[in-house]
């Protein structure tokens, strides 16, 4: 047998036995092919249920039992993440906190639509301050979330200021905001600290009842007969579990975000937060995957070895 074929059938084995153990790599954008959680992304606690063979498309997720403020599943928690509309959060709680008149009349301006992507809501168009409100949690109207913080009456630069502020007095230490929509991917956060985030939300009344509502209906305040309807961007309100509080994002640096709390009929209740998923309805398959493990597994944790979610 001459060299050439001798070196060939070398070659040729020594390439089946490097595949049968390093397999062949996809050639898949990396921004769609997810690992599944490794051993050091999941907490591993004594207590802590494993969640080894929950595969998750999604960059970041965290699963809290809110009665007993302890992690029930975490993937990447700490990593920071453009966090997209999540932002309107804090910009709703920033505005709320000047105890401001809901009742009072706001204008649509051109600077509200300047680059404000989709929206239901034109310049030059009037509403009532909750409506818009209602509109920034519930549709996600950039516009809307705009107008409110310039009918706060603060400088804006000195809102964003406050919202930063306010982000590290609830102990979202690994969040920096830039705007109040969240269009700007330099607003970043962590899974831990949006569950922070959301759960703070939801102490105020107002956020409350407008994340966990489906449609919101009302009427222009400058034109007679006129009504708008915003619709609800979190499709867990309308699951088999009862959303207490919730919010979507989306912009291309972040991909598909969801911050939401809910009880099931046993009273349970958990916060999940979804972070990079690819696509809208991965998204929500990612987030419904969860809520099924999470009350699957609320309450069962060891109240002498739980993992704090406000830590």
């Amino acid at each position: 047998m001459s060299k050439i074929i001798r070196y060939s059938i070398i070659s040729f084995l020594l390439i089946v036995v490097y595949l049968s153990v390093y397999g062949i790599e996809a050639d898949e954008p990396e921004r769609h092919n997810y690992a599944s959680p490794s051993p050091e992304e999941i907490a591993f606690d004594l207590g802590i249920c494993s969640t080894r063979g929950l595969s998750l498309n999604a960059r970041s997720v965290l699963v809290v039992d809110n009665d007993l403020d302890a992690w029930i599943f975490s993937k990447r928690p700490q990593r920071q993440r453009p966090i997209a509309s999540l932002t309107k959060l804090l910009t709703a709680m920033v505005y709320l906190d000047l105890n401001p008149d809901l009742d009072t009349t706001v204008y649509i301006s051109a600077r509200d639509c300047y680059k404000s992507a989709k929206s239901r809501v034109y310049k030059g168009e009037a509403y009532r301050a909750r409506d818009l409100l209602f509109a920034a949690l519930i549709a996600s109207d950039n516009r809307a979330a705009r107008a409110i913080a310039t009918a706060s009456g603060v400088a804006r630069q000195l809102f964003i200021k406050r919202m930063n502020k306010k982000a590290i007095s609830l102990g979202m230490m690994n969040t920096k905001l830039y705007e109040v929509t969240g269009l700007d991917e330099r607003n970043v956060s962590t899974a831990a600290d949006v569950a922070i985030l959301i759960r703070s939300a939801m102490a105020y009344p107002f956020i409350k009842q407008a994340s966990s509502k489906y449609i919101y209906k009302c009427k222009l305040q400058n034109k007679r007969n006129r009504n708008k309807r915003f619709i609800n961007t979190n499709r867990l309100v309308r699951s088999r579990w009862k959303v207490l509080a919730g919010k979507t994002g989306f912009i291309l640096e972040s991909d598909y975000c969801l911050a939401t709390i809910m009880r099931d009929k046993s009273g349970r209740e958990i916060t999940v937060v979804v972070l990079g998923s690819p696509t809208n309805n991965i998204r929500f398959a990612v987030a419904r995957k969860l809520a099924f493990y999470g009350f699957k597994k609320a309450g069962r944790i060891n109240n002498g070895t739980k993992q704090i979610a406000n830590r």
